[in-house]
């Protein structure tokens, strides 16, 4: 598991770049350690470097509602 620091580094995306793909929806959550940290695994990875691979294709990247 990887902090949110950590991903947006191996990622290369910023660390606000991640919160905002987390309040559209485009990210799930993570779990929390104990200390409140957010804690990333390899599947919150790929995740990330579809949608950062999606962005920079010139994709929307729009959430449907229900």
């Amino acid at each position: 598991m990887i902090t949110i620091g950590q991903l947006a580094k191996y990622v290369g995306v910023s660390t606000k770049t991640i919160r905002v793909y987390h309040d559209k929806g485009l990210l799930p959550e993570p779990d929390r350690a104990a200390c409140g940290y957010r804690r990333y695994g390899a599947n919150d990875a790929i995740d990330l470097i579809e949608i950062r691979t999606l962005a920079e294709a010139g994709v929307p990247l729009l959430v449907s509602g229900p």
